[in-house]
């Protein structure tokens, strides 16, 4: 009975203590019994109330979405060209410099060379001994027509008159690979030096050697790029394939030009994945614009517009918050006597069409889930308000 009257008597006290508990005490209360659990951010009603934070469920809209790709700006070797000697002498002198626009047939170069002053002097003297040889030729011939040689002298001159031929034909091919033409050679025009023209047109992005330098023959000059072709390569990864192809548009952007975008559009793709990037490569076509002097190899990133309007979660812009190259939603976690808890959902946005947002979450979002459709960033500042408040 003793036992009895003691149980109930302590029953009744713990109960007078918690209905005299404080309110601040209450809040506390709760807090503990809550907040404990990693992610969670904590707002009080009447800070709901006073920042309009609302909530409601994700909708599902057909949303022509953008596929984010990251790429690089590049001209293929089959737009540049490395300008080369094409046979040993002195460099006597350089007729352009780093950065200047050339055209394909512009000089680029003049070459000392004492080998073709001897070509020269050879071809001459064998067109000279040609012309002697065919007069024989026709002598032996009218002369064998009037059976007052023998045959084989004929047989002797046409052979020789084939061999000198033959010889006037390679040295004239010799004298054209150096660029000099055999037809408008003689005694009194001969080349001293060899002409080295830009192969195609372009900007001279790299000089090798200066004026008076020893040459070997294949030693490079300079490299010339044409920036006319241009274009960004686009990566993408295996999961994506499916979803590119040849016509799509893009818009690219840089780092170091903020706010400006330039169009493009894709007009091959690679069957082959990159395996330095391990992911494909897809090559647009820039339009000019916006006025970017664009440099190649510069970094740059992508929107890529998907042709058929995927079905896709969405929800007002203002749900979203980004932190740097992160973003994310708020989800609801649960309403605890009109405070609520909200856990962060990483996700990536796929396009943007009558102020709805589709995104696609890193991890499958609940059936009944509730998300905040405004004042996310308040949501977010609370979160960070309490992350440092846990810190100190």
């Amino acid at each position: 009975m003793k036992h009895t009257s003691f149980l109930i008597a302590a029953l009744a006290f713990i109960l007078n203590a918690c209905g005299n508990q404080t309110p601040s005490q209450e809040t506390a209360a709760e807090k503990t019994a809550v907040h404990p659990e990693a992610g969670l951010i904590h707002l009080g009603a009447d800070q709901v109330k006073r920042a309009g934070i609302t909530w409601g469920a994700v909708e599902n809209r057909a949303i022509s979405t953008n596929l984010a790709l990251t790429g690089e700006l590049r001209i293929h070797p089959e737009n540049r060209a490395v300008v080369s000697a094409f046979s040993a002498g002195i460099l006597s002198n350089l007729h352009t410099g780093l950065n200047r626009n050339v055209q394909k047939g512009d000089l680029i170069a003049t070459l000392r060379n004492p080998e073709l002053v001897d070509l020269q002097q050879q071809y001459l003297e064998n067109r000279d001994k040609l012309a002697f040889l065919k007069t024989e030729f026709e002598r032996y011939k009218t002369l064998r027509d009037d059976n007052a040689t023998a045959a084989k002298n004929l047989l002797k001159a046409e052979a020789e008159l084939h061999a000198a031929t033959t010889t006037g034909q390679l040295l004239a091919a010799k004298l054209r690979f150096y660029g000099v033409d055999p037809e408008k050679r003689n005694p009194s025009d001969i080349r001293t030096e060899l002409r080295i023209t830009a192969p195609v047109s372009g900007v001279v992005t790299a000089v090798h050697l200066s004026a008076g330098t020893a040459v070997i023959a294949g030693a490079p000059i300079c490299e010339i790029a044409d920036f006319s072709a241009l274009h960004a390569d686009l990566f993408v990864f295996e999961k994506d394939i499916l979803k590119v192809k040849a016509g799509q548009k893009a818009k690219l952007s840089f780092p170091g030009a903020p706010g400006k975008t330039l169009n493009a559009t894709v007009y091959a793709v690679d069957r082959v994945l990159d395996p330095a990037k391990n992911a494909l490569r897809i090559h647009t076509r820039i339009e000019p614009g916006a006025g970017l002097t664009l440099t190649d190899g510069a970094y740059c990133d992508a929107q890529l517009q998907l042709d058929q309007p995927v079905v896709s979660p969405a929800l007002p812009q203002d749900a979203f918050v980004r932190e740097g190259l992160d973003e994310y939603i708020l989800l609801l976690d649960k309403e605890v006597n009109g405070a609520v808890y909200f856990k962060a959902l990483k996700v990536k946005t796929l396009g943007t069409e009558s102020g709805r947002t589709a995104f696609s979450p890193e991890t499958a979002l609940p059936g009944d889930a509730r998300f905040v459709r405004s004042g996310a960033y308040f949501v977010w500042s609370q979160g960070k308000v309490e992350e440092f408040a846990e810190e100190e």
